[in-house]
């Protein structure tokens, strides 16, 4: 509340502070005499602080905020990074870390496709394709039986690891053939159920086939002597192989070993005709029965007879073991792989 002043009250003097009789106070530091004074230490770097504490506060405050942008940006490339990767974004329960990644260079680089896999003692290319030695067998001489062999070499190389054929054109494979087993196995490749003896990188792929790397294989190569219910006696080779295909995986030293790798293993039945049983078109290689087992495969371009990697998964799943098992443990037979 305030108070109106009435008519019978003096009027404010406002100078009446300036002028009042009371004596000035003059405080006792200014009467006492001069004493001179050496600062301490201490003294001293209070009056630099008094002078330069300013700056100083806002250089260091500068500093502090270059510091914390950094390490804000730093903190999320590495938040995009690991969401990128599918890694954890927070620490797990428990404190459990993810299974170590793959051997890496000095950058942190992977080693490559093969490494720390059994894949990295296979070998490359048509180097992979050793047939055994030839020997009289049936009917078939040795010559015959080199000659069965040879063919049988050129069918997996040109359905396995051949640029064209993993390019999607199978000419070089069916030249291999019999004349009159092309057509059925040329119709094979248009439905999609050629994967048992070929080897075609879907058009799509994402990611690619490394070019810069050589498909890697090893295997076994067996014959023996046999005669068809048609009474035509034959020479029969099974080939058991597993094949290694690297594709280009973006960081792949963010994942497991092989995590870039389609690995197929395939059993297959050929068929070599003795010459005098069949007529001209009968003679030569003919395809009797492939089964296959496919690991880290692309289920739709699996469905269509190409391969693909999966879909990329995060890391906290690659890392688990496969559901199936091994495909490079020699327990495994054809068919009995991953499921689509």
């Amino acid at each position: 509340m305030t108070h109106d002043p009435t008519p019978t009250d003096p009027p404010p003097d406002r100078a009446a502070v300036a002028t009042a009789d009371e004596p000035v106070r003059i405080p006792s530091w200014m009467r006492e005499p001069e004493v001179e004074h050496e600062l301490t230490r201490s003294e001293r770097l209070r009056l630099r602080w008094g002078r330069y504490g300013g700056t100083l506060l806002g250089a260091v405050g500068v500093l502090l905020v270059l510091v914390l942008v950094g390490g804000l940006a730093l903190g999320g490339f590495r938040f995009v990074q690991r969401a990128h990767d599918g890694a954890p974004l927070l620490p797990r329960p428990g404190g459990a870390s993810p299974p170590a990644p793959r051997p890496t260079d000095a950058s942190g680089n992977s080693l490559g496709p093969f490494v720390a896999t059994p894949a990295e003692a296979y070998a490359e290319g048509a180097a992979a394709v050793v047939p055994p030695a030839a020997h009289r067998t049936g009917p078939f001489t040795a010559e015959q039986v080199t000659d069965a062999l040879a063919r049988v070499r050129r069918a997996l190389v040109e359905g396995r690891v051949e640029p064209r054929m993993l390019d999607g054109d199978p000419d070089g494979f069916l030249a291999v053939l019999a004349p009159q087993n092309r057509d059925s196995v040329r119709r094979d490749l248009a439905s999609g159920i050629s994967l048992g003896f070929a080897s075609r990188i879907a058009d799509r792929a994402d990611p690619g086939l490394d070019r810069d790397e050589q498909v890697r294989g090893r295997g076994t190569i067996t014959y023996r002597s046999t005669t068809a219910a048609s009474g035509v006696r034959a020479l029969e080779v099974t080939t058991r192989f597993v094949w290694a295909y690297p594709f280009d995986l973006w960081r792949p030293q963010a994942y497991r070993p092989g995590a870039e790798l389609v690995t197929l293993r395939d059993e297959v039945v050929w068929l070599v005709p003795y010459p005098d049983d069949v007529g001209p078109a009968g003679r030569g290689l003919w395809l009797d029965s492939a089964r296959i087992t496919l690991q880290n495969a692309d289920c739709p371009a699996m469905r269509r007879g190409f391969l693909a990697l999966a879909e990329a998964e995060p890391l906290r799943r690659r890392t688990a073991p496969a559901p199936t098992g091994d495909v490079y443990d020699e327990s495994w037979r054809a068919g009995d792989g991953e499921e689509c």
